[in-house]
Order: structure tokens, then C-alpha cells, then sequence
């Protein structure tokens, strides 16, 4: 995929890493700049060799790994785990792009009930942190 007049390299290089990576459980969510030309890759741990060989090699990408504290499935698994426990507190969940926790969004008038979002959400169990913003959720 690439924007119109936009730089292609990029693309090619996160294609790569993807098919490398593949469903690596500890490979997140990358960033890309919007002058596409820096690229984050986020990963739990060291990556893997092959991983690391392709980034070693992209003359025309500045790529930046940023190690993230939480492994990014086990953020996806925990957002659906606690949507899934608490439908009526919470209106969505996803894992941070950063890998640093969980967005929930709780709806207004929970929010309201309760003082305001973190408020909502200080009796629900989780081990890693939340990150609380008042909203519905999307549309599927």
C-alpha cells in the first residue's frame, strides 16, 4: 500500500518485517512518520536475527526500535478479557501502540456516574496499567 506521490521504500520495508516477523507475539504495532521516512518498530524483547538483518539493511528509512514493557498479544488478549468481563464499564479496549498498557474508553454516562473515567475503572483487576478516555465505541 502507498500513498500517491509518497516514498514506496518504507511499505517495502514494513511489508518485509511483517513477513518475517509473522505472528510473532512480540512484534506491535509500527509507526510511521508522515513524511514517511522514519519508521518505529516496536518489539518485546531483542527481535530476531532476521528480523534485526532487515533493519540493518534500508539506506533510504531511519528505522527506530522501541521496546515495548508488555508483550503485544498479551495486550491484545487482556483488552478482550476486559471488555469481555466488563461490557457494562467499558465501550472498548485495545492494546497501546506504544506497548505500555490498554485504552479503554468508557461510555459518557458511566463516566459521569462515576466522576469521570478512571474513577469507572479503579475496581477493575488488571496487571497491566489502563489508560481511561470517555467515548463509545467504533462502529464495526
Amino acid at each position: 500500500m502507498t500513498w500517491p506521490g509518497g516514498p514506496t521504500a518504507i511499505y517495502d520495508l514494513l511489508e518485509r518485517i511483517s513477513a518475517v516477523a509473522g505472528d510473532s507475539p512480540d512484534f506491535g504495532t509500527a509507526g510511521i512518520s508522515l513524511d514517511r521516512k522514519r519508521l518505529v518498530v516496536r518489539w518485546f524483547g531483542e527481535p530476531p536475527a532476521p528480523v534485526r538483518a532487515l533493519l540493518a539493511d534500508h539506506p533510504d528509512v531511519e528505522v527506530t526500535v522501541q521496546l515495548t514493557d508488555f508483550r503485544p498479544a498479551d495486550l491484545r488478549a487482556e483488552a478482550e478479557r476486559l471488555v469481555a468481563e466488563h461490557p457494562a464499564v467499558l465501550a472498548a479496549a485495545t492494546a497501546r501502540p506504544e506497548g505500555d498498557g490498554i485504552e479503554v474508553l468508557v461510555p459518557p454516562a458511566v463516566a459521569e456516574a462515576a466522576g469521570g473515567p478512571e474513577p469507572a475503572v479503579a475496581g477493575i483487576s488488571s496487571d497491566v496499567p489502563l489508560f481511561a478516555e470517555v467515548g463509545e465505541a467504533p462502529p464495526t
